[in-house]
């Protein structure tokens, strides 16, 4: 036992990190998701074909998912009125076997040669589009889990013209749905039927930065990996890092409330907004950009709209508070006898490490060999040996020397208490981003090892590894169940794989995984959003107080009366009318 530990220590002590500027910050550095018209090229550039779990039935408004959400809608705004005395078939969206359909709200009107022209003389010819290519790849999210069939897509360049396609889409009863990078995983920023997409991608100006505070004003369409080079050159980061960054916008990052890598540090987009500005369903414009830490007059109302999907307003501009960037960065790997290890480490982390902890991420055993097997340029840091958990912890400050040294004091600490049983410190920055590449990498690898069924939970530390052991047992040889995610912040990726989508075992995990979670007073979304895919579910996680959902039912009839705001999403459907 004294000879494997001393070889554990000596690796972690020969792998001595020099001074490293953040690989994730580097604009360069090709971790992230990048689309093009042929696919998805994901991490160091390759190119990731998605599945196409859809069957169409010629002919017909109907379509048949074979992956079974089980997201369900009965007779949307049945006692609703007609815009304009106008009616429309209902059309139905069937998402599984399990015949569980969304219908099309018959109050909204379908768009028309007159709408397309008036378009024309808000945008211009160029950003109106109805190019089949075009609106296929918008009509579908990331994972081809989630189609619709929008025949319209807008490109607005400024909040004006933001304003002037709402104020007439609502005067028309034309339902809308706000598109950053389309990177969401619950359907949150693809059409369901006939939307128009509103595509914010050419509002993509930063607008001002102020290097004393570090406040960054920009229009919503920036693109996340872009705001981070532009810091990087101010010496300054952004405080949101997600594996998407090289696609996802800042709009769409503040309107789903995106977690990420490093809310251990800096805390959430709550925290981090200062102000932004929003256009209401009716055109108006809410000016609430302001740069001021302290304000403390009246109703902080941005608050409404981060986290809110676009169902509230379509935010247009944002202002956030960016952290310096620090000198000396430290990233660790490394392996866990157990999850209690996992857990008992994460204690001593916030204690030892303190204030220069800037993520603390697990993978398990099953997850780190899906990502050695399916994965391009992925290694095993510490080899021969498999473990049952990882854990990769990166450390951020301003003095090299004392950084190294309470770093080196904390793994030496936790390898003597038996909390890591082995583990290897990057040396340079290839180093570093090989170890990340491991982590940010295991979306990748579970779709090429085939279907897979994504959630996104938060539980209480202690108990967030139940659920992955509850979940083998349940469904025992027929899927494997992968556990990974941020214990930093209690945020558990919980992902089961299988050869391909099927009703019977899908059937074995929902409802379990939202009753296990609401009965541990859990969340069933902790940074992904509710979208579509938990529309109907979020009863789970507010159960206890149904007052609040019916409170935020109200919220949504005052600000877009006619629903006309990313229909279908977020909230349940029974809450949800025309007025």
């Amino acid at each position: 036992m004294r000879t494997e530990m001393w070889r554990a220590t000596h690796r972690l002590f020969s792998h001595r990190t020099k001074n490293l500027c953040d690989p994730r910050r580097n604009p360069n550095f090709q971790c992230s998701i990048h689309r093009d018209s042929s696919g998805f090229t994901y991490n160091f550039g390759r190119t990731c074909q998605p599945f196409n779990p859809y069957l169409r039935h010629q002919g017909s408004n109907v379509q048949t998912c074979i992956y079974p959400t089980k997201d369900y809608t009965e007779n949307l705004y049945g006692s609703a009125k007609m815009c304009h005395g106008r009616s429309f078939g209902i059309q139905k969206r069937f998402y599984g076997s399990a015949t569980t359909t969304i219908q099309r709200n018959p109050e909204f009107s379908a768009i028309n040669s007159e709408d397309i022209n008036h378009f024309r003389d808000i945008l211009g010819e160029k950003n109106v589009i109805q190019d089949e290519d075009r609106l296929s790849a918008a009509n579908m999210d990331w994972m081809r889990k989630y189609r619709g069939s929008s025949k319209l897509l807008l490109q607005p360049r400024s909040t004006e013209e933001v304003s002037q396609i709402l104020k007439y889409c609502n005067s028309r009863c034309l339902a809308v749905v706000p598109q950053g990078g389309n990177t969401g995983l619950v359907g949150g920023s693809v059409p369901v039927f006939d939307e128009v997409i509103i595509c914010m991608g050419s509002m993509n100006n930063i607008i001002s930065f102020d290097k004393v505070s570090g406040i960054l004003v920009c229009e919503a369409g920036c693109i996340l990996e872009n705001l981070i080079s532009f810091l990087d050159n101010q010496g300054f980061i952004m405080p949101l890092d997600l594996g998407a960054k090289g696609s996802c916008q800042i709009g769409g990052n503040v309107s789903t409330n995106a977690g990420g890598l490093r809310l251990v540090r800096y805390g959430s987009l709550h925290g981090n907004v200062l102000g932004l500005e929003a256009v209401l369903a009716n055109g108006t414009v809410l000016d609430i950009l302001g740069t001021l830490r302290k304000d403390n007059t009246g109703y902080d109302l941005k608050h409404l709209f981060i986290g809110s999907e676009g169902s509230l307003g379509v935010v247009t501009k944002v202002s956030i508070l960016t952290p310096p960037k620090l000198s000396s960065v430290n990233v660790a790997f490394l392996a866990c006898k157990d999850y209690l290890s996992c857990q008992k480490l994460l204690m001593e982390a916030k204690r030892k490490l303190g204030e220069i902890l800037s993520a603390f991420e697990f993978i398990d055993n099953q997850s780190f060999n899906l990502v050695l097997n399916h994965l391009e340029g992925a290694r095993n840091p510490l080899p021969p040996s498999m473990h049952n958990f990882y854990v990769l912890i990166e450390t951020t400050g301003s003095d090299e020397s004392s950084d190294k040294e309470k770093l080196e004091a904390f793994l030496l600490h936790s390898m003597e208490g038996g909390l890591i049983s082995d583990g290897v410190l990057a040396q340079d920055i290839n180093q570093a981003s090989s170890f990340w590449h491991i982590r940010e990498g295991i979306p990748e690898a579970t779709m090429k090892a085939g279907a897979v069924y994504k959630y996104d939970l938060s539980i209480p530390v202690e108990k967030m590894y139940d659920l992955v052991e509850e979940m083998r047992v349940r469904l025992g040889h027929s899927a494997t169940v992968l556990g990974y995610g941020h214990l930093g912040d209690s945020n558990l990726h919980l992902n089961i794989s299988i050869p391909q989508y099927d009703d019977a075992i899908f059937v074995q995990i929902e409802p379990f995984v939202y009753e296990w979670t609401s009965k541990h007073r859990g969340s069933i979304s902790a940074e992904h959003g509710i979208g579509l895919m938990k529309a109907n579910k979020l009863h789970y996680s507010k159960s206890a107080e149904a007052i609040l959902v019916q409170l935020m039912g109200s919220i949504k009839k005052l600000l877009d009366p006619n629903g006309i705001l990313n229909p279908y999403k977020v909230l349940p459907s029974s809450l949800v009318s025309c007025s």
